[in-house]
């Protein structure tokens, strides 16, 4: 059994109860997978804001210097990890009760899954950009100051909470374009043979397609 975790405080419990249920009984096994910055196709969360902010012309905006890295994980790389760490479980299985040394347990452990190509954060929304269509040159790019677009990301939080909408810009959104967020592999890749299947900038081509394909389904059923 595992459970597919980024870190908030809800999931952290979820993941806490699934880790202390590992051999309780003793032939029940599980642990954890903790990927970062799911994209891909059917993404709901990651790539449709920076397309719909490419279709906005909001592409000439960044904030901050664009110097913090970030770790994104392109969907098929964390359904991989969950096979490996499936067969990892079923081989201790076959060895029970013998539990495995430290140095290579599976069971009652957590595993960072990431696509191992930290990028900077704009970087990424900027090759999602170029990849929906944006051809705008580094030279024109204003950057905001990080303190003061979340201060903008505030103001614009409640006037549109008062006209009933969503903004474009929220304060949580302008911290989070500015952390550095990334993580080490080294343990998936050693105790699970984790190696990512479909790299960066491949599985960028791959998400942006898909949703440019869906959008014109989804016009051609409007027009007919």
């Amino acid at each position: 059994m595992m459970r597919a975790q980024s870190l908030t405080a809800s999931q952290a419990y979820a993941e806490t109860a699934v880790l202390e249920a590992n051999r309780t009984p003793a032939n029940f096994l599980t642990c954890a997978i903790r990927p970062a910055g799911i994209f891909g196709e059917g993404d709901v969360q990651l790539l449709p804001p920076m397309v719909t902010a490419y279709r906005k012309r909001q592409t000439k905006f960044q904030i901050g210097v664009n110097e913090n890295l970030f770790d994104f994980t392109y969907v098929e790389n964390v359904a991989y990890a969950h096979l490996l760490a499936v067969q990892a479980l079923m081989h201790t299985h076959t060895i029970a009760p013998t539990i495995p040394l430290d140095t290579e347990r599976v069971d009652g452990e957590a595993f960072l899954v990431t696509n191992g190509q930290p990028v900077y954060f704009w970087d990424f929304a900027r090759a999602v950009w170029h990849e929906a269509g944006d051809r705008l040159p580094l030279s024109k790019v204003w950057r905001l100051d990080p303190d003061f677009a979340w201060a903008i990301g505030g103001i614009l939080e409640w006037v549109f909470w008062a006209l009933g909408k969503k903004p474009s810009l929220t304060r949580q959104q302008a911290r989070y374009s500015t952390l550095n967020k990334y993580h080490n592999i080294d343990k998936a890749r050693s105790r699970l043979g984790y190696s990512p299947l479909v790299d960066l900038d491949e599985g960028i081509r791959r998400g942006v397609r898909y949703m440019l394909e869906q959008d014109e389904k989804a016009g051609q059923k409007k027009d007919q």
